[in-house]
């Protein structure tokens, strides 16, 4: 069991959005990896794709890519970000295709509460106050970090499409 707090670091939106039309959009899930390696610094382990999926049935072929990144804040918080990608690549890379791009973000800040004495009410009050007055101020600021890292994915994408 855990006491878990969570935040959307771009509310009161919940997404960034990209559009693009333009040749070979499935090269921004192509680099999705190595965009998010050096900007978010992570590990190729925190890079996960929980969905893809793609239409070879068609011209231009459909696909879907949700992906999650991890990054560890400290031994409690981390910010686990979301990439969706939603386009139509043909099948000659140079003609025009279509991406939507959506980038989120959330931090989760949690406390375990396993042993006995974690699970007691005046361990939990315990932690209610650490969490007011100290640790409060350590979210926020990972917050506002959090959407600085959004933005900077957002411009890393752009930066790939080339879109002014």
């Amino acid at each position: 069991m855990a006491w878990i707090i969570e935040d959307d670091c771009l509310a009161p939106e919940r997404y960034i959005k990209i559009t693009y039309r333009g040749p070979n959009p499935f090269s921004a899930y192509q680099s999705s990896l190595a965009i998010c390696r050096k900007y978010l610094e992570i590990d190729a382990a925190d890079y996960w794709e929980r969905e893809f999926r793609w239409d070879s049935s068609e011209d231009p072929r459909g696909f879907y890519i949700r992906s999650i990144v991890q990054k560890s804040m400290d031994s409690k918080s981390k910010i686990y970000f979301e990439i969706i990608m939603q386009g139509k690549q043909p099948k000659d890379s140079s003609k025009e295709g279509e991406l939507v791009i959506l980038i989120g973000a959330k931090l989760t800040t949690e406390y375990r509460q396993e042993t006995p004495f974690q699970k007691s009410e005046f361990y939990k009050n315990l932690l209610r106050i650490y969490n007011l007055f100290f640790y409060f101020k350590v979210r926020r600021r990972y917050l506002q970090l959090c959407k600085e890292l959004c933005e900077k994915l957002r411009d890393a994408y752009k930066e790939l499409l080339k879109i002014g």
